[in-house]
């Protein structure tokens, strides 16, 4: 497989799962015998260590100390979202043309199978930028993906700003990215903040890339239990049973 870049976003604080009463970050919280980033890590295996960035911020020391010096690890210093946390990678992570996958630290079911289709059909489909994403009944509140007439991908809408129309979009945004590096940074800075929030979500690159009149993709699959996140306990839970029931 073509050489391929990762960016993992791991600065999040985590409240939901207690992780300051534990004293640990996020990615640091065990699911079986592995921390959630280490089953992100074990499924993006075909990309090398030093390939890969970690973008760290809350006990990010304690990462870096848990997994050692084989990472490039990056400081989210400020929470302005998750288009931000990426471009805090830049300075490890620019002056590559080729694919980057962005991901999480906290879907730790996602397969190697999945993230290695994301990058060949990147590849195979000449694209600026690839999304995963499922069809998924009852719809989830999770971001729609919008098309144009022509069915191209022109903007991704979060549940709650959906107008009723796009309520009834049963394409849904699981949230991992394949970028090409050679126009991911620019993109990045292009996002705008002009959400209640005030944040720069990565899901914004997509109205902008779109804009740039770039080639996207979107990687759409039925619904499967690989997307499910971890951000409470009840899930870190939900999800450790479905690993113990399907343990090989």
């Amino acid at each position: 497989m073509e050489r391929t870049k990762a960016i993992i976003l791991a600065a999040g604080k985590g409240s939901r799962l207690h992780s300051e009463e534990a004293d640990l970050p996020k990615a640091l919280r065990k699911v079986g015998d592995k921390t959630l980033i280490e089953h992100v890590l074990s499924g993006i295996d075909f990309v090398k260590p030093e390939d890969v960035t970690i973008v760290i911020g809350v006990l990010g020391e304690k990462i870096q100390q848990y997994l050692g010096d084989r990472y490039n690890y990056v400081w989210q210093k400020e929470q302005k979202g998750t288009a931000h946390a990426m471009l805090c990678a830049e300075p490890t992570a620019s002056g590559f043309d080729g694919p980057v996958l962005c991901l999480y630290c906290d879907m730790p079911l996602l397969s190697r199978d999945t993230y290695q289709r994301m990058v060949r059909e990147h590849i195979e489909h000449h694209a600026a930028n690839t999304l995963l994403a499922a069809k998924i009944h009852p719809i989830p509140a999770f971001g729609r993906l919008i098309r144009d007439e022509k069915g191209e991908l022109c903007d991704i809408v979060e549940d709650s700003a959906c107008t009723p129309e796009q309520k009834l979009i049963d394409e849904v945004n699981v949230g991992i990215q394949v970028m090409q590096g050679s126009v991911m940074w620019d993109a990045l800075k292009k996002v705008q903040n002009d959400n209640p929030k005030h944040e720069y979500y990565l899901t914004g690159v997509v109205k902008v890339i779109h804009e740039m009149g770039l080639k996207q993709h979107a990687v759409v699959t039925p619904d499967t239990p690989e997307y499910w996140g971890v951000n409470t306990m009840e899930e870190l839970e939900r999800v450790e049973q479905y690993m113990k029931a399907h343990k090989a």
